[in-house]
């Protein structure tokens, strides 16, 4: 059966084979191009905002994962027998149309998102399906490196800053017994008991989206590169919102009661950053926990025929 299987799979090609020194031309006067046309959305929508933006930061990671997963990918794209499929042409001059029609206009979101569909768009045009089906999740994860724009991003933090602030003010007098709180949109107030009172202010910087987004980042790549069901995947993504949430509950409240107890020196500054760190520690456990029951608990039945039948 081995034997079999082996003969079946075809033999990887040298890259001096797949890709002979025309095409290896071409396709360097095509990235030159690429990288001239969208050089403006890449050093300023995107590696401004990674330099500039600490929520972003994460950015640099993203390029570099992405050609980790291509390298990963290497023995079955020289098995590959690339074919240009001219619907990557079409992909490519409606993403240049998508590119250009932002630029006119101002917005710098759909500038960048297009440079991610044109490397699509060329990997079709010029590898054809066969290709695509294994380059596709290395471009589109990409998309992770671009910033939102500001209003959406703001949209977007502003109830994980009302989550934030109603847990922790439920969590605060389990840990101040007497305490008192009261949760209002992004502020706390709250009566010590001894009758002094005063109010928490979760800031746009304690939303949690930071932490979220660098976290659903890894958790797609980590499932991405997991040898799971799809089923099993779509739960581990899935499972990154709800953790880091989890996380961020945990970071405002600890923070919140360092405030509170006076021990100010401790809810900012380096030990603040820390306890964000910690806080990624523990995600990363969860999410790790959460995989580990997947895989103890429930039995992947195609599998186990797939054994028995071998």
């Amino acid at each position: 059966m081995a034997t079999a299987d082996a003969k079946s799979v075809p033999p990887a090609r040298s890259w001096a084979e797949v890709l002979p020194p025309a095409s290896r031309v071409r396709l360097l006067i095509l990235a030159g191009l690429t990288v001239f046309a969208y050089w403006g959305p890449i050093r300023y929508t995107m590696i401004g905002r990674w330099i500039a933006d600490g929520n972003w930061s994460h950015g640099w990671l993203v390029p570099a994962f992405s050609l980790y997963l291509l390298s990963s990918k290497s023995d079955e794209l020289r098995r590959c027998a690339p074919r240009a499929n001219y619907v990557g042409a079409v992909l490519v001059a409606a993403s240049l149309a998508l590119y250009g029609g932002s630029w006119q206009v101002g917005m710098a979101y759909p500038q960048a998102f297009s440079l991610v569909t044109t490397l699509l768009g060329l990997a079709l045009l010029h590898g054809g399906w066969s290709v695509l089906r294994l380059v596709w999740f290395p471009i589109v994860f990409l998309l992770f490196a671009v910033p939102l724009p500001q209003q959406r991003y703001f949209a977007l933090t502003l109830p994980l800053r009302e989550w934030a602030s109603s847990a922790a003010a439920a969590l605060l007098p389990l840990l101040i017994p007497g305490l008192h709180t009261e949760a209002q949109a992004v502020v706390i107030d709250y009566v010590r008991p001894g009758g002094s009172a005063g109010q928490l202010n979760v800031e746009e910087a304690c939303s949690g989206m930071r932490l979220m987004m660098a976290f659903v980042t890894l958790g797609v790549a980590m499932a991405y590169l997991g040898a799971r069901p799809y089923w099993q995947r779509a739960v581990l993504v899935a499972s990154c919102v709800p953790i880091a949430v989890l996380c961020n509950t945990i970071r405002v409240t600890t923070t919140g009661y360092f405030t509170i107890t006076g021990r100010t020196e401790l809810a900012q500054g380096t030990p603040h950053q820390l306890l964000g760190i910690a806080m990624l520690l523990i995600a990363l456990g969860c999410y790790s926990l959460i995989g580990y029951v997947m895989t103890h608990l429930f039995i992947d039945v195609n599998g186990e025929n797939a054994e028995g039948g071998s």
